[in-house]
């Protein structure tokens, strides 16, 4: 009696074809999900970032006579910024950079131009601040106190954000078309913003590269219709 052998059949050119067409349909489908996912974890981390700095520059206030911190000013032989005044109150490195942009500003380079930065300042940082509550101490600028804030859950402090060459502390939609600030009575929010041109980054240097201008949409409150968080809402 003949011998039955076991027959082998391998995949055809079609079988092999449909299998790597449906693999390319669901990686079409799935990538845009992951990355969805992935921004919107980095985005609840940012606002964890900025929630600490509230908690850290409130901190700072009441240690200081309910005075608000200086953008920037000179200290002696060193530049001091707001980001150094306020960092031994943040315990965590990583609050000063975002996630989505962690090397936005790169702080002592741009004012070297002035002079060394101030020891210990925060090397990458990638939020901005209120320019009307934290003021400028080489435009000469008197420093804010918490008094002056008619509206604390109104007035913002910090928020992702960049600096122009004009100095504007422009906000930097990075979590799709959203930004993440902070308010001085210490709660955190997202706010939306549209994209509407390009500015430079401030330097001191002469090195400086291009930036987003994104303008603010609701909720924005205050600031609808602004490319920065400035002004105390009396």
């Amino acid at each position: 009696m003949p011998v039955d052998r076991c027959r082998r059949r391998g995949f055809t050119l079609i079988e092999l074809l449909v299998v790597i067409a449906i693999i390319a349909i669901l990686a079409a489908i799935l990538f845009p999900v992951f990355a969805q996912v992935r921004e919107k974890a980095r985005a609840i981390s940012c606002a964890s970032n900025t929630r600490q700095y509230s908690t850290a520059t409130l901190m700072y206030i009441q240690d200081y006579d309910e005075v608000f911190p200086m953008s920037s000013y000179l200290a002696g032989t060193c530049i001091a910024t707001f980001y150094w005044e306020v960092h031994p109150y943040v315990k965590n490195a990583q609050v000063d950079q975002c996630p989505s942009e962690p090397q936005a500003m790169d702080v002592p380079a741009m004012f070297a131009g002035f002079g060394p930065a101030c020891p210990d300042t925060p090397r990458f940082n990638g939020y901005s601040s209120n320019s009307a509550l934290f003021a400028n101490g080489f435009a000469g600028q008197p420093a804010v106190s918490l008094a002056q804030v008619g509206r604390p859950a109104e007035t913002a402090m910090q928020y992702d954000g960049n600096v122009t060459t004009t100095q504007a502390q422009i906000v930097q939609a990075r979590h799709t078309e959203t930004f993440n600030v902070n308010f001085v009575d210490g709660h955190t929010k997202p706010v939306k913003a549209r994209l509407t041109g390009t500015a430079n980054q401030f330097t001191t240097t002469g090195t400086t590269r291009q930036l987003k201008v994104f303008t603010i949409e609701q909720p924005g409150g205050f600031y609808n219709g602004m490319q920065e968080c400035r002004g105390i809402v009396p």
